[in-house]
């Protein structure tokens, strides 16, 4: 979308689902010691450390000194809704995949590293927050990071749907998978931003999720060296738990317009119509087929 006017307008003909005042309160709650504790309790062990040198081991041995440190910090950044420079830093290194071409922009995975474990500490009780509401404000076809959903369920479903099929005599039907590429760096942040307003998300928690979203920078490791640090304007940081679930929330509203759309017709089983499933940025579409051309066509 090319403009803030036509993000309003789409948002306000497709109106997402709404937090009721209890769970916006929820969202934008203080941030506690148990919070903390249990992220720290959680932080992965055996792994190399971050840029700042310490593991998740040296957090869970001085978890209970680092609880009141981080929540004397933690709770100020939600006052001001905003963060200090180093939690919007991360660090660059390129990993080629074994037997691909490395001159190819395509063969290679980045790895954006986090410079210390408290941003990922707090960032994983943001994403806590949203995830105890996120059923409240995305459609049930949605399984991807939602509390209580598989994978499996959309292969049952799409098992269901093959099977119903094998059973009509006309089979004008298609079933459609599409893979969003490069999903959530294809989001823009005005749309994002808008789509958390018209679920309700606001306050101090979607003020420090603009930040989190409009400032980050990276430095890249060159041969050993860290050259100068830039901008991100796409892309997170690998295993941030919140942009899945800020996506899904993107996702719902772009899957409510074809839900919504009377011209693409899905499969009517029952009393029910299907016509997609998700997980995440992967969408499978159950088609019902008006018109078939000809070859030539």
């Amino acid at each position: 979308m090319d403009s803030l006017e036509e993000m309003d307008k789409f948002l306000e003909r497709y109106n997402p689902r709404r937090l009721n005042q209890e769970e916006i309160e929820n969202v934008n709650r203080l941030i506690t010691s148990n919070e903390i504790e249990t992220m720290i309790k959680n932080l992965p062990e055996n792994k190399s450390p971050g840029p700042d040198g310490f593991t998740g081991e040296f957090y869970q041995t001085f978890r209970e000194a680092l609880t009141s440190i981080f929540l004397k910090i933690f709770q100020k950044f939600a006052e001001v809704g905003t963060q200090p420079s180093s939690f919007y830093k991360s660090t660059v290194t390129l990993i080629p995949k074994p037997e691909k071409d490395i001159t190819h922009k395509k063969r290679k995975s980045w790895a954006n590293i986090t410079n210390e474990h408290r941003p990922k500490i707090f960032n994983k009780i943001l994403a806590k927050r949203i995830q105890q509401q996120i059923k409240r404000i995305t459609h049930q076809y949605q399984v991807g990071f939602i509390p209580g959903m598989e994978g499996f369920f959309n292969i049952c479903k799409s098992n269901y749907v093959i099977h119903h099929i094998n059973k009509l005599k006309n089979k004008n039907h298609t079933i459609t998978s599409i893979d969003a590429e490069e999903a959530f760096d294809k989001v823009q942040p005005q749309f994002m931003t808008k789509t958390l307003q018209k679920v309700v998300i606001e306050g101090n928690y979607l003020s420090i999720i603009k930040v989190l979203y409009n400032k980050p920078t990276a430095n890249i490791i060159l041969n050993g060296e860290k050259l100068k640090a830039f901008p991100l304007r796409s892309g997170r940081r690998q295993g941030c738990p919140l942009s899945p679930l800020l996506f899904n929330i993107v996702l719902d509203v772009l899957a409510m317009a074809i839900r919504e759309e009377k011209e693409i017709k899905g499969f009517q089983i029952g009393k029910e119509e299907v016509k997609q499933s998700l997980f995440t940025d992967d969408m499978i579409l159950y088609i019902k087929i008006l018109k078939i051309l000809p070859e030539n066509y």
